[in-house]
């Protein structure tokens, strides 16, 4: 019994509520869907933004500066990992101009060097920055610098020979040797000093790279070398209390302190050293997203629009389908005040006829007895048409009643139809309920019309049975005909407005029936059973005086 709580309470919903509901329900699939393409695609985002710093990684990994020509920009690995991927690419310098020759995809030739095509590279790295954040590029590449270094010296003698070559073995300075000139001679020179005094290496990188034969001799050999422009020193020796690297403030302070007291007291030279620098490069690689990415960008859009196309066509469909439905109801609802109207006013037209022509006084008594019965008939179908609009006033009655008087009305008339029809009623338990005596009425007149209908040129039978259910809350009706049935197709279609299987039929007895039942009574009706040649069953649900309605 809760299908009947659950359709009871489902009743009192509009039209308008389960449109609303419907597109609240179409909104939040889409909304859902969106929100998972959304998903996808940042996902995908994220995995290619993983794709593009893992190529730069790995062209990072492999640049040697010591050996550009074959693992720089012009190399086939760069080329290949970086230039000729599938996406829209830019290389701009720190600056963020356009490193010329290096960008793909983008519509613009590499060769290009016009102003409008700089300017064009430009905007089109604004527009991939917002969307994607540029990877860094660092480029570390050799440069050759020359500087000029004094050297601040305090010998124990002058007379000391010493040599200062670079890294590669160049001459830089020398005294007390044969020559400057003979590189041999230079040569064996050096390879005698170190014979006796191991050299002193100062071979930082990214500094001037230097090499001290002859000043390690005797022991304590104070000495500074420092950058003329600036003063600074670089490399010293002979400080106890300064250790080799320290770079402090305090440390710099007291060795150019010394530098002083040994340009005064000791002795100094300058040197000129071409050394090398790795300089770190700063690129920058802009890129766009995939072209199948900017595809999933519009399907939101898409999406969206295609279902606003739906909803508009649904719309339209369900305004048609409804619009059908009320001239299909509005006919009908003619056509049964047409008929309900047509016997009892045929009836007294009738009677008028007659007591014109005939003179008769015995017959003055049974026309007013009938017209009154057809003036009630009228006064029941006013009431009946007027109560469809509005909510009916229910009241306790006892249904049995109701349906015996509907019986009685058909059998009195069955025999006139040239048929013959049992019609039987069965009652057991208090069927007593709240309702509308006049729409119940006409709801079970339907359905006994129908079955009167259903049985053709035969002995027909038509029963009704009413018992309470266990629970004492509801009362149960079933309209049992043996006629000749429902075909299966057209089972489901039975209580829709229009549907008839009559030839002179307007589809409105069942769906009448049907809006008093569950609208007004709060009760269901269903087609319980139905097999062509054997018979039909309909069976009513209705709350009992207890139930609330």
């Amino acid at each position: 019994m809760n299908s009947i709580t659950s359709k009871r309470k489902f009743s009192g919903f509009s039209s308008g509520t389960v449109k609303a509901t419907i597109f609240i329900l179409l909104v939040g699939i889409a909304l859902t869907f969106w929100l998972y393409t959304q998903m996808i695609f940042d996902h995908v985002r994220n995995y290619q933004k993983s794709v593009i710093k893992t190529q730069v990684e790995i062209y990072i990994s492999i640049i040697d500066p010591k050996y550009p020509d074959t693992t720089g920009l012009s190399t086939s690995m760069f080329q290949n990992v970086v230039q000729e991927s599938p996406y829209d690419i830019i290389f701009s310098d720190k600056y963020l101009n356009p490193v010329q020759g290096y960008w793909r995809n983008v519509g613009i030739d590499p060769a290009d060097t016009t102003l409008k095509a700089r300017l064009k590279l430009i905007d089109l790295m604004k527009k991939m920055d917002r969307t994607n954040r540029p990877e860094p590029i660092s480029m570390p590449r050799l440069e050759l610098h020359i500087d000029t270094l004094i050297v601040y010296e305090e010998p124990p003698s002058r007379f000391f020979p010493v040599v200062v070559t670079d890294s590669l073995g160049v001459f830089l300075y020398g005294r007390n040797i044969p020559s400057k000139e003979d590189r041999l001679k230079i040569h064996s020179s050096i390879e005698e000093i170190d014979s006796f005094s191991p050299p002193e290496r100062f071979l930082t990188e990214n500094k001037p790279q230097l090499i001290f034969h002859g000043v390690n001799y005797m022991g304590n050999w104070p000495m500074i070398v420092a950058m003329k422009k600036t003063g600074q020193p670089i490399y010293w020796k002979g400080f106890p209390t300064i250790v080799r690297n320290d770079t402090s403030r305090t440390a710099m302070d007291q060795l150019k302190a010394a530098a002083k007291r040994l340009k005064k007291e000791g002795n100094w030279y300058e040197i000129v050293p071409i050394y090398t620098v790795i300089v770190d490069r700063t690129w920058f690689l802009h890129y766009g997203d995939l072209k199948f990415l900017s595809l999933i960008g519009w399907l939101p859009i898409i999406q969206f629009m295609v279902i606003l196309i739906l909803l508009y066509v649904g719309f339209i469909g369900f305004r048609n389908i409804t619009n059908a439905e009320q001239r299909s109801i509005w006919v009908g609802m003619a056509k049964e005040t047409a008929h309900q109207l047509g016997t009892p006013i045929s009836s007294i037209g009738g009677w008028l006829e007659l007591l014109k022509t005939e003179q008769d006084p015995s017959l003055l008594d049974q026309a007013v007895t009938e017209m009154e019965y057809d003036v009630k008939r009228l006064t029941r179908v006013a009431a009946r048409f007027s109560s469809i609009g509005s909510r009916p006033e229910l009241q306790p009655l006892m249904l049995s009643d109701v349906i015996e008087e509907v019986l009685d009305y058909y059998r009195a008339r069955v025999p006139h139809m040239g048929r013959s029809v049992t019609i039987e009623g069965n009652y057991s338990g208090n069927l007593r309920i709240m309702g509308n005596h006049e729409l119940l009425n006409w709801a079970f007149e339907n359905l006994i019309k129908n079955s009167i209908a259903s049985i053709e040129n035969r002995d027909g039978r038509i029963s009704v049975t009413g018992m309470m259910t266990k629970d004492f809350k509801h009362v149960i009706l079933d309209f049992k005909d043996n006629g000749k049935g429902i075909p299966h197709s057209d089972q489901g279609k039975v209580m829709k407005p229009g549907f008839t299987t009559k030839k002179r039929g307007w589809g409105l007895g069942l769906s009448l029936a049907q809006r008093i039942i569950n609208d007004y009574h709060g009760g269901r009706i269903m087609l319980l059973e139905s097999k062509p040649g054997a018979g039909t069953i309909f069976r009513v649900i209705l709350p009992t005086v207890k139930e609330k309605i």
